[in-house]
């Protein structure tokens, strides 16, 4: 299960007491690997490697994955006019989404989920310049191919204005959140009816984890309202106002990604009510049937008791029947009627062998009048 540490902002030892703009390569960092789309109306080209100079009205997507070579990386930043700050910004790979607006630059930060169950996300690092957008991440897996295969086939606005592939990567990365979420909605429901029929207490050690998930997933949406939002405003260079519709199109996703994620999180609560409220009935049920057995011993203890009392028999008052030839069976005969009277008396009050009256009847049933 994940600790509380795992879901803070991560320092290293050399980070603290050292400049804002210092670079520290994360320990477990990938290896860095450069593309350049170059695109326009006419067509698309790959390049491996940083294109500094990409050609009469071309445009540019750098495409970088791995934060393992720092120079290679501050290298592409400083060509296309990224400051220190921000360039030291994007080694971190463990911040709040946001946005920042560096003169005509704008830095966004965006957390992907990678994997569910166990939750796993990563960063990516989104600039838009003059004529190009930079995009970068430290993970697995080709986030941004559908982004590719619709830059190479040309439709719609995609090979148009850099903000606008700036909008299509941010929806992309947000619309990855939905199949996740769904798998978790479907595993919770699986949850549930199994804590229906079995309440299990390795449940509860699932349900803690699910919740765990679910706050680092509201960690990673919740900002994205005031990243989005800075993306939104009318001074925002590199964004026109055409775009600004798809833009909010993004917003409307981003909270409904969100609006799941607190249902979610209300649902992997009432979880652990559910657990404790079936383990609470099955505690209840054990403990109904053991007071039903001991209530039924209790007049049998009763009698043997009573016959196994060491009284004189000379006395007619002395319980007579104890020298009787029948008075073994006689004692068993009236253990049996009695555990016989009280079961047909449960039986009765409806404890035992059938339903408590008041119980609603089954759905599409209709109560006998």
């Amino acid at each position: 299960m994940k600790k509380l540490n795992d879901l803070a902002p991560r320092r290293h030892r050399e980070d603290i007491g050292a400049s804002p703009t210092s670079i520290f390569v994360p320990p477990s960092a990938r290896p860095t690997v450069v593309r350049t789309w170059l695109y326009d109306e006419e067509g698309v080209q790959c390049r491996d490697g940083f294109v500094a100079d990409p050609g009469l009205g071309k445009r540019r997507w750098i495409d970088i994955r791995g934060l393992a070579d720092k120079d290679a990386i501050v290298a592409v930043a400083s060509a296309l006019g990224l400051g220190d700050l921000g360039t030291a910004e994007m080694f971190h790979t463990d911040q709040r989404p946001h946005s920042e607006v560096l003169g005509d630059l704008v830095q966004t930060f965006l957390r992907v989920p990678v994997s569910a169950l166990p939750f796993r996300s990563q960063q990516v690092t989104l600039v838009l310049g003059p004529g190009y957008v930079l995009s970068l991440r430290e993970g697995e897996g080709d986030i941004f191919d559908p982004v590719r295969k619709r830059l190479e086939a040309g439709s719609g606005r995609i090979r148009g204005p850099c903000g606008y592939l700036l909008f299509a990567l941010i929806d992309t990365a947000i619309d990855l959140w939905f199949p996740m979420l769904e798998s978790y909605g479907d595993h919770m429901d699986a949850l549930e009816e199994q804590i229906l029929a079995d309440p299990e207490d390795g449940l509860v050690t699932e349900v803690h984890r699910l919740k765990r998930d679910l706050l680092e997933m509201r960690r990673a949406l919740w900002p994205l309202r005031e990243a989005i939002g800075v993306l939104l405003r009318e001074d925002t260079p590199g964004i026109e106002d055409w775009m600004l519709p798809f833009f909010r199109d993004c917003a409307d996703h981003a909270f409904e990604a969100l609006d799941m994620v607190e249902v979610y999180r209300e649902v992997a609560q009432g979880l652990v009510d559910l657990h404790l409220s079936s383990l609470s009935n099955r505690m209840n049920e054990i403990m109904k049937v053991l007071a039903i057995i001991s209530t039924i011993f209790i007049p049998m203890t009763f009698i043997a008791g009573l016959y196994g009392m060491n009284f004189e028999r000379a006395s007619p008052w002395n319980m007579p029947e104890l020298g009787w030839r029948f008075g073994y069976e006689w004692a068993l005969a009236l253990m049996a009627v009695s555990a016989a009277a009280m079961i047909w008396v449960f039986y009765r009050l409806g404890w035992i062998g059938r339903r408590r009256r008041g119980k609603m009847p089954p759905d599409g049933d209709e109560p006998r009048r």
